[in-house]
């Protein structure tokens, strides 16, 4: 009897163990899966809802990546990380989904940051969450390259993501 009291438990234990940290997918990637560790540098873009100036760069960094790296495209881990809604309210994730639509990045994973809570706040800290912001890492988590907040030099910009692609 012990034996199937042990036997049970241990099975218990082992479907506990084996589905902690798996989670469905997220419905924010508008089309893009999620990457399976393949990626060589991870894209962070800080963007609020209402700024003129994100609504203008986002869109055409997302056809860049997608043109000038083709296939290469997938291995740039690219994330909007929405710091701010409509009227700069909060944003929610259903906030970031529908401005990832509305401004058609099929390139990025659509993220709430809310008001430069978390993600902002590691690479400027001290600051008014000055959007647009753009940040390169490695996989690892690693900074690779902090661009002053502001739109970037797109030319500059994809000729970097080229190099760490292709390197």
């Amino acid at each position: 009897m012990s034996k199937n009291y042990f036997f049970v438990g241990t099975l218990l234990l082992s479907s506990l163990l084996v589905s902690c940290g798996a989670t469905p997918g997220s419905t924010s990637y508008l089309g893009k899966k999620p990457l399976a560790g393949n990626a060589k540098v991870v894209l962070q873009i800080f963007a609020g809802y209402s700024c003129s100036s994100c609504n203008e760069e986002l869109p055409e960094v997302n056809s860049r990546i997608a043109n000038e790296l083709n296939e290469k495209a997938a291995l740039v881990d690219a994330r909007v990380y929405v710091v701010a809604g409509p009227n700069w309210s909060k944003a929610t994730q259903e906030v970031a989904d529908r401005y990832g639509q509305e401004l058609g990045l099929d390139q990025f994973q659509m993220m709430v940051d809310n008001r430069c809570q978390t993600e902002y706040r590691k690479y400027y800290p001290g600051t008014s969450c000055l959007v647009p912001a753009t940040v390169l890492l490695d996989p690892s988590g690693e900074v690779v390259q902090i661009y002053e907040p502001g739109k970037i030099d797109l030319d500059d910009f994809m000729a970097r993501l080229k190099e760490i692609v292709n390197g």
